[in-house]
């Protein structure tokens, strides 16, 4: 059974899926109780990559990344956002085996993209660099996803190491 908000359940709504990130510094624990729909932060983004989706803001990173500007939490009329400003996502990408450099094809796209240098190649005998994710350095903003060639980055939830305790 799916869980639904309060907002959900007296309007008639269906439960929504899990559609995507939601913008940064948006609690996920309040966003569906708090938010209205009203569709400001989608307005205001600056990279367009905010979109309504079941009433509440997602983030489409077809569209481009996130740069953490923040306009979105400044338009939002409700307490939906942190009240200090976020630059990471509680997102990380993954790397999968259809990347054109584990084919042994060369690319470095998402290298190039990344302005962390979260994703950086290693040297392979005999073939092109390989890719490597450095999680700690990845903030979840999506510049990889849209910019791979081969549709080989996705994001997953960010994990809690045993290091991070």
């Amino acid at each position: 059974m799916s869980k639904i908000s309060r907002r959900q359940f007296l309007s008639g709504s269906p439960a929504t899926a899990n559609v995507g990130p939601f913008p940064p510094g948006a609690s996920a624990a309040t966003i569906a109780d708090v938010c209205t729909g009203c569709g400001r932060c989608m307005e205001r983004c600056p990279t367009g990559i905010i979109r309504m989706a079941g009433g509440l803001p997602s983030l489409d990173f077809s569209q481009g990344e996130c740069t953490f500007c923040g306009e979105c939490a400044q338009a939002c009329p409700e307490p939906v956002f942190l009240a200090e400003r976020v630059f990471r996502l509680p997102v990380v990408a993954a790397i999968s085996d259809d990347c054109l450099a584990q084919r042994r094809i060369a690319c470095q796209s998402c290298a190039d993209a990344c302005s962390e240098q979260a994703i950086r190649f290693r040297p392979r005998m005999g073939g092109p660099f390989v890719p490597e994710l450095d999680g700690a350095k990845c903030t979840g903003c999506g510049a990889c996803l849209n910019i791979c060639p081969a549709d080989a980055i996705s994001l997953r939830a960010r994990t809690v190491e045993a290091a991070d305790v």
